[in-house]
Parts: C-alpha cells; structure tokens; sequence
C-alpha cells in the first residue's frame, strides 16, 4: 500500500497481474527498459538454430556409389541379401562364403524367412538379410521389408550408424531397385543412419 499511496499522484499506473506498472509521464524512461528488439530476435534465431541442429542430429543418407563392397571402409557394416539355407552359391553371396566362411555359425542362429542373421567381424557387422527358404526361390518386398527391420533393430541396439551394400534382392533375385530403396528409406529413413550402396563395374 505505501507503493500505492507513494505514487498516486501519478495519473497513469495500471495494476498487471499483481505486479505495479508504473508509467508516468514525466518519469525517465530509461528506468522502465525492456528486452531490446535485437536482443528479441537473437533469441528467436537461436531458438531456431539450435532446432535446426536437433534436427540434423537423425538424419539419413541413401548413397550409389560404384566399386567393390569389400573395399568398403573398415566402420561400415556389410549387409547381403541370403536363403534360410545359406547355400551361397551364386552373386556376391559366392564371395560373402568365400571372406567370411562360418556356414556352421549362421545355420546354428537358427534364422527363418524374413530374419537376420549376423557375423562379427573386428569392428563391424555382417548381416544376412534372409529373404527366402531356400537358395533356388525368390524373395518378395514383405519378406525382404521384415529382415531389414530384423537388421534395424539390431542395428539401432548396436549404435551402428554405417552400412554399405550392394542393390540388396536385385540381380538374380529379381526385385526392382526403386522398390528396394523405396523399402530401405521406409525402414531407416528416420535414423542417423549413412547406407552406401556399391555398384560393382567390371574393368
């Protein structure tokens, strides 16, 4: 109240949610400063900034390049499309039995149609996307689209954010690649996740 009395003599003063706003007009106003408008700005630019680079933290990139997969950087995992079989005896799953052998290994995991089985290999992952029963079928998109996210769990459990490919179920196998990669960026297009896909060209 003495707050009150003290400066009645000043016509213009309002009341704003408990809090005394004294305006007159003969007051300096230096005394009643405010966020500058620049500063206003500021703030709202790097509110902004720093959305932006939460954002780029989850970013995915879907790359072709052309090359041998095996000459792949050593942080990147490999990934292979495979038969519940593991014949591997045709396209580069030939060459996949050939570097990393361990038949025995990925039969014992036990994986079925739409699975994924995986090797370890020093730093990084080798996965077998099994799309099919056996060596002499062919895959389809779902059961393709069901061992990628088999693999994306896996993946995501294992902070792999580096994979490299060649155009996994094409080929022999018969499926279209804008279908693939249509399936690929539905999978892991919401992750921080880098796939270089490698086009073999022969010399």
């Amino acid at each position: 109240m003495f707050m009150l009395r003290r400066f009645a003599k000043f016509k213009n003063f309002k009341i704003n949610f408990g809090v005394v706003n004294l305006q007159p007009k003969a007051l300096n106003q230096t005394l009643f400063r405010t966020v500058p408008e620049n500063n206003k700005k500021s703030f709202s630019t790097g509110t902004a900034n720093f959305a932006t680079q939460q954002m780029a933290t989850k970013e995915f990139a879907l790359n072709e390049v052309e090359g041998d997969l095996f000459s792949a950087p050593k942080n990147f995992s490999l990934a292979h499309c495979v038969a519940a079989d593991f014949g591997m005896g045709a396209g580069i799953a030939v060459k996949f039995k050939q570097m990393y052998g361990s038949v025995d290994e990925l039969l014992s995991q036990g994986v079925q149609t739409g699975g994924v089985a995986v090797l370890k290999d020093n730093d990084r992952f080798v996965y077998y996307l099994v799309t099919k029963r056996v060596s002499s079928g062919k895959p389809t998109y779902n059961s393709l689209r069901s061992s990628l996210q088999a693999m994306c769990e896996h993946m995501r459990c294992n902070n792999v954010d580096k994979l490299a490919m060649p155009r996994i179920g094409c080929g022999i196998d018969g499926l279209q690649w804008d279908k693939v990669s249509t399936e690929l960026k539905g999978v892991f297009g919401k992750d921080k996740l880098e796939i270089v896909v490698y086009n073999f060209v022969p010399k």
